[in-house]
């Protein structure tokens, strides 16, 4: 392990603590515990937990955690130049290294309704943004101005959420109960305070306690987003719900008899049903392990309870929601994003967070296959023939030292030094948006929102980030697009050029910093210039695209009422959310596979020929039946 000069010995002292595979043994757990830098409250947790849960006893024991003390943490801020940070005072001075009770005993808010006696001991199973937040005060702010915090508020919780928003403006509510975005943003730890509060209110009714008559009208106003399994929701952000809740079976007469696990004989459950959302038994459950795993959930502790666990009775809180490592996790504190997501439990380690494919757990797929564009990159090129020679938990991260070719995080995230590390030559940021300029993720192409609250931004200033009205108001900065030249002219450069200004400018600028590392700034200037093109070439066609199934909803083709269950009404969803993401994405991430045959060929030769063949066969089958129509009409007619 290398860092830097200043942890010297505290880390030769940490080496002793490896085997030579590279992992600690319970050998060593001894050691340490003997060594006293060790809380005797940790000690306490350990002697039980290593019969319990030996497997997170051993990757806490394999974590810097366990060798460091919460003081020394400034040293790291120091070594990437982040200046001072506000510790929490009661770990300014603290001796012993970072263990169990330090995080789940020390927790940040003692009046979370989570708490529970453990043994004696007063902790909670769920360690938030704001408990990481004592020790580690940049990157937990950071986060909170992310989607990435805002990634289930914005998402799969948003139906809930948006509830709570418009509530707020009505009754001029929302500095109370909405997560202050506008006012902290750049400034401090985004929370949604009123949650914390709300879930208090919601045990006590869950379990027959009083509850304040103002909470108890938020409770049968909102109740939870859980509490409808999803069935009233018909939207981009569950695509599945326009078929699930299709309304063709009922036009075409289609009413089947279904029974769930009816193949095995046993089951009733037997309803006739026109489509699957009436069915009781259905509960959309797939959005747990689909949407959840990544975007985040809303945690609800809804009952206490003691049970026997490996001989051991056990108080603990009962929670929906849980487990769930999705990156925008809303906790019982308030908490809006989790560290969990990037640095898995209990390592928690910087070089895991490094690797691509911490990114490409969630990054992956259909509709945004990140890892799969890295992969087929020249730089995931690199990166698979040098990694085993790279140092993944160098801090700073040294140029050319350390590593030679960039990951996802040295692109949007890493503090990079000089080969010698002396000197911090991009500065490093957990706001995922500070070098992103495109959104590249919606109906058409736009600037990203300066606000990561999407929900927000629609109740309160009316900016739909779905479809980019409004969204000059979200947006700090503006662009200046000067066409290139025309077809059969002789002159350079072939397309346009995108000169942006104010905060875009700042955004442009701070990739192009971490770009020019490496290449020259006339490799970089040409490279984002022929993708911001990209972003124009897919804008035109996903506006012919969109103003093409607009007319077949004018015109009586599709049914405008439940926009994800019709076949033009799918091949847009597919335009938009799937093959132009990866046309868009594979441009500016150097994938021309991606770019090519996964993005611009699937959006034209599957998606848009095919509405516009369906569009011409649909109106002549209008066209035919109203001919049938009309002769029918003749013959009443004439036989009259």
């Amino acid at each position: 392990m290398r860092r830097f000069s200043a942890l010297l010995a505290v880390l030769l002292s940490a080496a002793l603590l490896v085997s030579a595979s590279g992992l600690a043994t319970p050998e060593k757990l001894q050691q340490l515990e003997a060594s006293g830098k060790v809380s005797p409250q940790t000690q306490a947790c350990l002697a039980c937990h290593m019969k319990v849960t030996p497997g997170i006893v051993m990757d806490w024991l394999n974590s810097d955690h366990a060798t460091h003390t919460p003081p020394q943490v400034q040293e790291i801020y120091d070594a990437i130049q982040a200046g001072p940070q506000p510790i929490a005072e009661k770990f300014k001075n603290y001796p012993y290294v970072v263990g169990c009770y330090e995080c789940h005993g020390m927790f940040k808010e003692q009046d979370r309704v989570d708490v529970v006696n453990h043994f004696g001991f007063k902790i909670v199973s769920i360690v938030t943004l704001k408990d990481c937040s004592q020790c580690h005060p940049k990157e937990a702010k950071e986060i909170s101005w992310t989607w990435h915090g805002f990634g289930a508020l914005n998402t799969n919780l948003s139906p809930w959420y948006k509830k709570i928003v418009a509530y707020a403006k009505e009754h001029g509510e929302t500095e109370e109960m909405l997560p202050p975005v506008f006012t902290k943003l750049h400034k401090d730890l985004i929370t949604w305070d009123w949650y914390k509060e709300y879930a208090k209110a919601l045990f006590n009714y869950l379990n027959g306690k009083p509850v304040d008559e103002k909470w108890l009208n938020y409770i049968k106003t909102f109740g939870t987003v859980y509490d409808y399994d999803f069935k009233r929701i018909i939207s981009p952000l569950y695509p599945a719900s326009g078929g699930l809740a299709t309304k063709v079976g009922e036009r075409v007469g289609y009413e089947p008899e279904i029974g769930a696990m009816c193949g095995v004989g046993k089951w009733k459950f037997q309803t006739k049903i026109k489509n699957i959302m009436e069915h009781p038994m259905y509960k959309n459950a797939y959005t747990y392990h689909a949407c959840y795993e990544c975007h985040g959930t809303l945690v609800v502790p809804y009952k206490m309870e003691t049970t026997v666990i490996k001989g051991f009775p056990v108080t603990r809180m009962v929670y929906w929601g849980w487990p769930s490592n999705g990156a925008g996790r809303v906790d019982p504190d308030g908490s809006i994003g989790t560290c969990t997501a990037c640095h898995p439990r209990h390592s928690f380690s910087v070089a895991q967070a490094r690797e691509p494919w911490t990114c490409g757990q969630c990054h992956i797929g259909y509709d945004h296959p990140h890892i799969e564009i890295y992969e087929e990159s020249k730089h995931g090129n690199i990166f698979d023939a040098n990694k085993e020679k790279w140092n993944m938990e160098a801090l700073p991260w040294k140029l050319g030292t350390d590593f030679n070719a960039p990951t996802c995080a040295t692109c949007h995230m890493s503090t990079i030094a000089s080969p010698d590390g002396k000197t911090i030559l991009v500065k490093g940021t957990h706001d995922l948006r500070a070098r992103l300029v495109w959104d590249q993720m919606h109906f058409f192409g736009y600037p990203k929102a300066d606000y990561p609250d999407n929900v927000q931004l629609a109740v309160m200033m009316g900016v739909k980030v779905l479809t980019g009205e409004n969204i000059e108001k979200a947006v700090s900065g503006d662009f200046k697009v000067i066409p290139g030249p025309k077809a059969g002219e002789l002159a350079f450069p072939r397309v346009a050029t995108i000169q942006f200004s104010g905060e875009l400018a700042k955004k442009r600028a701070a990739m192009e910093q971490v770009c020019e590392l490496c290449h020259s700034t006339q490799w970089t200037k040409n490279f984002f210039m022929t993708a911001d093109q990209n972003i124009i070439d897919y804008d035109i066609v996903a506006h012919y695209a969109f103003n093409l199934l607009k007319k077949a909803w004018a015109e009586g083709i599709h049914d405008p009422s439940n926009k994800l269950d019709e076949f033009m009404e799918v091949m847009w969803y597919y335009i938009w959310h799937h093959q132009g993401r990866r046309w868009r994405n594979g441009a500016f991430m150097m994938g021309p596979d991606f770019a090519h045959w996964f993005g611009i060929v699937d959006t034209v030769m599957e998606a848009l020929n095919k509405m516009i063949s369906y569009y011409e066969m649909a109106k002549n089958v209008k066209q035919l039946q109203a001919e049938v129509q009309q002769l029918k009409q003749q013959i009443q007619t004439l036989a009259k």
